[in-house]
């Protein structure tokens, strides 16, 4: 039988229709709703040995944004610019807050330099010397109620420099931020004492499971605050009261032990709006093959 030509569209177009259904509906269920985000920390070394070549590798991946950290020899405008060449966005730069006390203004004029939109607070600055030995057991250890209020009254400070220099401030955790200080946990005492207006979060997903909290819980409490996330994979959920964990192979969504999807999908309705893939060394494969699994599961929602 013989269509007519109209018939022929009709038959195309209802095809193509058809086609797109399952795309529509997959993103009427959540999925991953941010570009693809990519923390340098993942691939400091790499960075270290071929900065350009590196950030290319990262942007043929399909990652989009960047979060920084560190410099890596260079100005702040120049690796800017590197990122920008590659085909990356800068979004987000780390500086510790042992930096920002020292000179909040400098790091700020970085960031500006950067072209990024926020700057993350990466880790606490103690009141006393570190011990020897891994980071998180140090740090905990050097950490004390009275400098978690140190800290929070900093990030105050910052983040009225942050909003007047165009850009916003947040507060990366590590597990230390939920261990207990004279009856009271860290990340408490940041968000009790520092202003909401000036102080967003950033919440690492995989250390606070890692610090024994519930993520989801987590991001109900403080929807008004979470903006940004870390999103890495974590292979066991340590003791009560031990403050590390094996993100060694900590591929997203492999042998993972974080529910990533429907945290996702509540991240997505509270309003967070950067997420970044990290992975934590020691790597137990090369790292472009772990981000290329990470992005695969992530896509794959």
């Amino acid at each position: 039988m013989m269509m007519t030509r109209r018939e022929l569209l009709g038959v195309l177009a209802a095809g193509a229709v058809a086609s797109v259904l399952p795309r529509f509906a997959r993103a009427a269920k959540g999925g991953y709703p941010w570009p693809l985000g990519v923390q340098l920390w993942s691939v400091n070394a790499e960075l270290d040995q071929d900065l350009e070549g590196t950030l290319a590798q990262l942007a043929q991946l399909g990652y989009r944004e960047v979060e920084t950290a560190g410099l890596h020899g260079r100005t702040a405008q120049a690796f800017g610019q590197a990122i920008v060449r590659a085909g990356l966005k800068p979004v987000s730069a780390h500086f510790s807050m042992g930096d920002l006390f020292a000179d909040a203004a400098a790091r700020i004029a970085d960031a500006q330099a950067m072209g990024v939109q926020w700057i993350v607070a990466s880790s606490p600055r103690p009141d006393k010397p570190l011990g020897q030995g891994d980071w998180i057991p140090a740090i905990r250890e050097a950490m004390t109620l009275d400098a978690w209020k140190k800290n929070a009254a900093e990030l105050n400070r910052v983040g009225a420099l942050a909003k007047a220099a165009g850009l916003t401030l947040a507060y990366h955790n590590h597990p230390v931020e939920f261990a207990e200080y004279d009856g009271k946990h860290g990340y408490d005492v940041i968000l009790a004492n520092t202003d909401p207006a000036l102080v967003k979060l950033e919440l690492d997903v995989a250390w606070a499971v890692a610090g024994g909290v519930d993520p989801m819980a987590l991001l109900e409490k403080h929807a008004d605050r979470i903006r940004l996330l870390h999103v890495k994979g974590l292979k066991a959920r340590p003791a009560l009261g031990h403050y590390g964990s094996d993100f060694a192979s900590g591929v997203v969504g492999t042998g993972d032990v974080i529910d990533w999807p429907p945290f996702l999908a509540a991240a997505r309705r509270a309003g967070v709006v950067h997420a970044f893939v990290e992975q934590e060394p020691p790597h137990v494969q090369p790292i472009m093959q772990s981000l290329a699994a990470c992005r695969d599961y992530l896509q794959s929602l």
